[in-house]
């Protein structure tokens, strides 16, 4: 969901490039610190300086594989080597999916405030006056609140601003076939290999005609193949994908109605729950700060119940069941004199359905503050510093070392 463009570099410009590629991507990609899905733990300091220096040539293994998906899906190979005879790797792709190096420490409160702040807020209202009666629909269509639909398109790519500019084709081509050396490197070839797929079904399916087959192939996207407004991978176009303005294609790139449509549809399917917050403030105290620390797992599940929760007397009592499911959110930031400053609060089942969407609660928490300030009710920043934070010391080399790879493998995963 991050776009940079990058094409052909060569020395110092490489380098560069590369050191602010990834200074964006470590603000921008948020899991929590903890660690959750450990399926990878290599960084950028031990990836040899040529293993990211590939060729802009085809893959060879590419060949097979349009004749497999031509056989199963009867697509005329003819066809498909058509479309994809311009077809080239992306190397600096390469650069961006690395996970960061060593003793990175995540910001929530940088990774907020690029999300959060003025301008995004203006170009939010203004999309959601302009389209007004389409959200409201939407939105009593699939529960999901209009001010979240908001969010989610303004975080994505400020309203069509930022959807990507690398072709998608040459980007899944690059992650499908010529992933980084890693090692959950044949998991993500395969998830990538996979997303081209669905690419070329999407496309072959939307116009069979060879110049628009190709064009839509080629159509623009992020570092990791996300297209549109919405930003939604060519799985999900075809999963979640709605038809807004009912012109007979879902088109996410050209079209608001179909991405506000989509956007709905998506947290629908994935379990949001009507009139349910998103999260909850949380009661904070010494005593409190400390369960709130154990329960903080990093993983986007919500094993735990508001009674319980109620009952350690991390929140107050709520109109909502005590059977409600919940899980401790994490959202920690380093301060300039060493120490971590940690915010909790109480994700909901709407929380993870964000989380579904992108899976970073950085991510998640940015959406549901973003649509707060929307909606007209942004929460206090005082009070939460105030109420809701937990300093920690510096650590110590060797578990700065543990800590950093534990980010490493929370960060793929967004």
């Amino acid at each position: 969901m991050l776009n940079k463009t990058i094409t052909h570099l060569s020395g110092t410009s490489q380098a560069k490039l590369g050191l602010s590629a990834l200074l964006f991507i470590f603000v921008l990609s948020g899991c929590s610190s903890l660690p959750s899905n450990p399926t990878k733990d290599i960084s950028i300091s031990n990836t040899p300086t040529e293993e990211l220096q590939i060729s802009e040539q085809k893959p060879d293994a590419l060949k097979p594989f349009l004749e497999k998906i031509s056989k199963d899906h009867q697509i005329p190979l003819a066809e498909l080597n058509l479309a994809f005879e311009d077809a080239k790797s992306i190397p600096s792709i390469r650069k961006l999916v690395l996970p960061p190096p060593p003793g990175f420490q995540k910001n929530w409160k940088v990774y907020r405030s690029r999300f959060v702040e003025p301008k995004r807020l203006a170009a939010g209202q203004q999309f959601w006056a302009k389209h007004q009666s389409f959200i409201k629909e939407v939105s009593q269509q699939t529960g999901v609140p209009p001010e979240i639909i908001v969010a989610i398109i303004g975080v994505e790519t400020i309203y069509g601003k930022q959807m990507g500019t690398f072709s998608t084709k040459d980007t899944l081509i690059t992650l499908g076939f010529q992933y980084p050396n890693t090692p959950n490197r044949a998991s993500r070839e395969t998830l990538f290999k996979n997303q081209l797929e669905d690419l070329i079904l999407l496309c072959w399916q939307e116009n069979p005609k060879s110049k628009l087959f190709k064009s839509c192939l080629n159509q623009t996207g992020s570092y990791a193949g996300a297209i549109g407004l919405p930003q939604f991978m060519p799985s999900s176009i075809r999963k979640f994908g709605i038809d807004g303005d009912k012109d007979g294609k879902i088109d996410l790139r050209n079209s608001p109605e179909d991405a506000i449509a989509s956007v709905g549809n998506f947290l629908k399917m994935h379990g949001w729950v009507k009139d349910e917050p998103v999260y909850l403030k949380m009661m904070m105290s010494n005593e409190t700060l400390a369960i709130a620390q154990k329960l903080a797992d990093g993983e986007p599940k919500a094993k735990l119940q508001l009674g319980q929760l109620i009952k350690e007397k991390i929140i107050e009592s709520s109109t909502l069941p005590e059977s409600t499911p919940s899980l401790v959110v994490d959202l920690p930031s380093p301060t300039s004199n060493g120490e971590t400053e940690v915010q909790y609060v109480i994700g909901l089942r709407n929380f993870i359905a964000i989380c579904d969407y992108n899976r970073s609660f950085f991510y998640a928490q940015s959406v549901a503050e973003f649509a707060d300030a929307l909606r007209g009710t942004p929460l206090s920043e005082a009070t939460i510093a105030k109420k809701s934070v937990k300093k920690t010391k510096k650590p110590s080399k060797k578990a700065s070392a543990k800590k950093s790879k534990n980010i490493s493998q929370a960060n793929q995963n967004n």
